[in-house]
């Protein structure tokens, strides 16, 4: 028998560490490959984990709202499933989680390094490991009260109160005020990460009302979102906003993958759209629903949550005629869509009604400019233009 760790799962391309949420089963418990064993959280959606292999649930690491690095371990299984397995949900490569504190650089001297302390041993879940190692505090000389003496933080906290203020002070935590949740905290907290660095990008935003007469007696039920996005998609594959910044030049994507901006309770949520132009008109509605439904519930499957190359944000069920949302780096372009509605505009000689909706497209200036902003918008219109390229007559 040999024990296995079952780790926080990388659940995108971005994520980096991961709220775990609450046991399906008990220490102690056997599990069938497949098997739910707990939920996770980023910092929007939820997911269960499944077991990788049968065995016994022997040890409980991870305590709910514990913040694990992604390819920490969160407990650990008793199987006799082949040793190959283990490879699979080792801890974490240096490439993808960072350890709690930065390792000194290794001394030019020949003589053999110390051993690891005790605490760098001792069973602790992550964010008391982490507590102890900023307040200076030994998990070697604490009782843990966890599962099987895992230390956790309320253990790490005890010995602070015993042992007076730490020499260097413990992080606050974030005060949460009167019915605030909690999910809702982290979900703000992972937008101000991702707003920070869009400051640092250099933006450009350029404002079109897109005409949808042509589509407005056509489309049947299917919904603007899926049009527009499906039209924008295929106007940006060809444009030079296709791109990324790298430092040295705009560096292309080879396909297009639309983050689709969507409000929930605890934030918005952005399921990904693989080459959604490539859909037929009808299977792309039927999936803009599906996938805004998961938003709305935290459970994003996991194929919707790759890397994107730009976003779109629609607020026009909320009556938003206008905005302009941040670009969400390293994407070029996203994509603000205002209400859809009726609009008396100059006809001839006369006035006449079209149905439209205004539009803001923000740009990495570094990779584009307000013209190639223009130009794309100019080809997405095009394609609202003529039914006949959303397969209708």
């Amino acid at each position: 028998m040999s024990e296995i760790p079952l780790v926080m799962p990388k659940m995108s391309m971005t994520m980096a560490e991961g709220t775990f949420l609450t046991w399906h089963k008990a220490e102690g418990d056997e599990v069938r490959a497949g098997d739910v064993v707990c939920e996770v959280m980023t910092d929007k959606v939820d997911m269960e984990v499944e077991s990788p292999v049968d065995g016994v649930l022997v040890r409980l690491v991870a305590q709910p709202d514990d913040v694990v690095a992604v390819g920490e371990p969160i407990a650990f299984l008793s199987s006799t499933a082949d040793d190959l397995l283990g490879d699979l949900f080792d801890g974490p490569a240096e490439s993808d989680a960072a350890l709690p504190a930065p390792a000194a650089p290794p001394a030019l001297a020949t003589t053999p390094a110390p051993p690891p302390p005790l605490s760098a041993v001792v069973s602790a879940v992550p964010l008391a490991r982490r507590m102890a190692v900023e307040s200076g505090v030994d998990l070697g000389a604490l009782n843990g009260t966890g599962p099987g003496g895992t230390i956790r933080v309320v253990d790490v906290e005890a010995a602070l109160s015993l042992s007076g203020p730490p020499t260097i002070p413990v992080p606050e935590r974030l005060p949460v005020a009167p019915g605030t949740p909690a999910r809702r905290l982290r979900s703000r907290r992972a937008v101000a990460r991702r707003t920070s660095a869009s400051a640092a990008v250099p933006q450009a935003v350029v404002f079109r009302d897109l005409d949808l007469t042509a589509l407005a007696e056509r489309r049947g039920r299917c919904g603007w979102t899926g049009l527009i996005v499906r039209a924008y998609a295929n106007a940006l594959r060809d444009s030079p906003l296709n791109a990324r910044w790298t430092g040295e030049g705009g560096e292309m994507w080879s396909d297009v993958a639309v983050a689709l901006m969507v409000d929930t309770e605890r934030g918005p949520v952005a399921p990904v759209l693989a080459d959604p132009d490539r859909l037929p008109t009808e299977e792309l509605d039927e999936l803009v629903g599906h996938v805004a439904a998961h938003a709305r519930s935290g459970r994003v499957p996991v194929e919707h949550l790759t890397a994107a190359t730009t976003t779109v944000h629609d607020l026009g069920d909320l009556g938003v005629d206008a905005f302009q949302e941040l670009l969400n780096p390293p994407q070029a372009t996203v994509l603000s869509v205002g209400a859809v509605a009726p609009h008396v505009v100059p006809v001839g000689d006369g006035v006449g009604l079209r149905t439209r909706c205004r539009v803001a497209l923000t740009v990495d200036h570094r990779v584009g400019d307000c013209a190639d902003a223009a130009r794309l918008l100019n080809a997405a219109q095009r394609r609202l233009d003529n039914p006949g390229w959303f397969g209708w007559r």
